[in-house]
């Protein structure tokens, strides 16, 4: 068996063992029913032993990786003063942004090796590296009715909160310097900018340069979502995948060699990711899309499927929990394989009378959305049949936007006068974004909700998709190697 196609194999065990384990406990019997099998097959019959063998232990590998992961949640110490209804006093330090909400905003702490979730009052302020004192009562997570909320803070390594705390502050900037640093320069863009932008046009322009959904309000959070463009203004690894092609397309139109842009793709990506702060969402999505550009920057043939699922395995051998509760990791890899597997069929079939930039940037629109469709609609519970319409539309500004507005946005902050002749162009482009989601909107059955969305409904939906992808010959024509 070639080299390639036996390490694709071996990461695809590796996943397939996080994967099982991430839905079922894998009794020992069944993995010892499994390896004797193996074993069968390889004396005999005529079968690859090595790749055999090799493969169970992968596969093995996978479950322990979950399994350990696991381990975790029950080893937590905190957890142990979880919903005794007893106050503790914790001291710790603020590790991340603080999540802004309408009435309140949520904070992760530090304590020791542990994170500890908490919800207080939106004032007063807190920041990033604040060394604070909590004395409280700890809880573990609730779910919602329609959302693992519990789940989704384990991938966190969060198995505890409390909710408003008396909270005393310490002392401030105990975090990582550049961090700090890119953080105060967030705020003093959102103090200059909100002079002189008004909501909702000053959320768009914020999330659009930093991912930063605290000033878009509520409704227009839930219209973006109708509209299938949420992701445009969130750091999501399937935004970040999207711009991350979008760019290479864009260098390739201006006189570069695919090399070049590549690297230029990457390096802008990642500038990208650091001045927004370095999200862990940001940052999977990053190695995801870095594993292939620096591939093609470096000028060596590689299939992409191989390198996307390599990725996965290094991202899931860190934190296996990802595979079933991260939204982001999971809109990213089907984001990027609809890309490699979808775009030049769009691209030299569907758009090829079209000029090179539109084919590029339409090719790698659409195709984007091929594998991520099922899975929003099976985790937010809506169908949004403009959403193809209106991401044609909007995806191939945004990293223009992206960028201009980050410039424009910059020199703001340093001369009042500049911002105020720079925000009627910013007022432009967000209202561009802004009109389209509206317009799009009020076309009639323009999305439908889907209360509940079996299980069946995404295998089904994956199996016509890779069948469609076949019988096109858009799979057969990866060789993995």
């Amino acid at each position: 068996m070639p080299k390639g196609k036996s390490f694709f194999l071996l990461c695809l065990s590796f996943v397939a063992g996080v994967f099982v384990s991430s839905f079922t406990i894998v009794p020992w019997q069944l993995l010892l029913a499994f390896f004797i099998f193996s074993l069968i097959l390889v004396i005999f019959f005529k079968t690859n032993k090595t790749f055999l063998i090799i493969g169970f232990i992968a596969f093995m590998i996978g479950v322990f990786c979950y399994s350990h992961e696991a381990k975790k949640i029950f080893a937590s110490e905190l957890r142990v003063f979880n919903d005794n209804n007893e106050n503790v006093i914790l001291v710790g330090i603020v590790n991340s942004e603080p999540d802004l909400k309408d009435n309140s905003q949520q904070l992760t702490l530090r304590v020791g090796k542990e994170n500890l979730l908490i919800i207080t009052s939106k004032y007063p302020n807190y920041h990033y590296g604040d060394k604070v004192k909590v004395f409280g009562k700890l809880k573990t997570p609730e779910n919602f009715e329609k959302f693992d909320y519990q789940g989704y803070l384990q991938k966190e390594r969060i198995y505890s909160m409390t909710v408003f705390p008396k909270i005393e502050l310490l002392e401030s900037g105990q975090g990582n310097i550049v961090k700090q640093a890119l953080f105060s320069f967030k705020l003093k863009f959102h103090q200059a900018w909100q002079k002189f932008l008004s909501p909702p046009h000053l959320g768009i322009f914020e999330a659009l340069v930093f991912g930063e959904e605290s000033s878009i309000s509520k409704e227009w959070k839930t219209q973006l979502n109708l509209a299938g463009v949420r992701h445009l203004t969130a750091v999501s690894g399937m935004n970040i995948t999207i711009i991350s092609f979008l760019l290479t397309g864009i260098f390739l139109s201006l006189g570069f060699w695919r090399q070049q842009a590549s690297l230029a793709s990457l390096i802008s990506i990642w500038l990208y990711i650091l001045m927004i702060g370095a999200p862990a969402s940001g940052l999977r999505a990053g190695l995801m899309v870095s594993l292939l550009l620096a591939a093609q920057a470096s000028g060596k043939l590689i299939d992409g499927l191989r390198s996307l699922l390599f990725s996965a395995v290094i991202l899931l051998a860190e934190n296996p929990l990802i595979l079933r509760f991260d939204a982001g990791f999971q809109l990213s890899f089907l984001a990027m394989a609809g890309i490699i597997i979808w775009q030049p069929f769009f691209k030299d079939r569907v758009f090829k009378k079209l000029p090179e930039f539109f084919k590029l940037n339409l090719a790698t629109t659409l195709s984007s959305q091929v594998f991520t469709l099922p899975i929003l609609i099976y985790n937010f519970g809506y169908f949004s049949l403009i959403a193809p319409l209106a991401n044609l539309l909007l995806v191939p500004i945004i990293p223009y936007l992206t960028m201009i507005g980050f410039v424009f946005g910059s020199l703001g902050i340093v001369s009042a006068f500049l911002a105020k002749i720079l925000s009627w162009f910013l007022w432009l482009a967000t209202s561009y974004i802004l009109l389209i989601v509206d317009l799009f909107l009020k076309i009639p059955f323009s999305y439908m909700i889907v209360e509940k969305v079996p299980v069946a409904f995404l295998i089904f939906s994956y199996f016509l998709l890779i069948l469609a992808s076949w019988q096109l010959g858009l799979l057969r024509k990866k060789s993995f190697v």
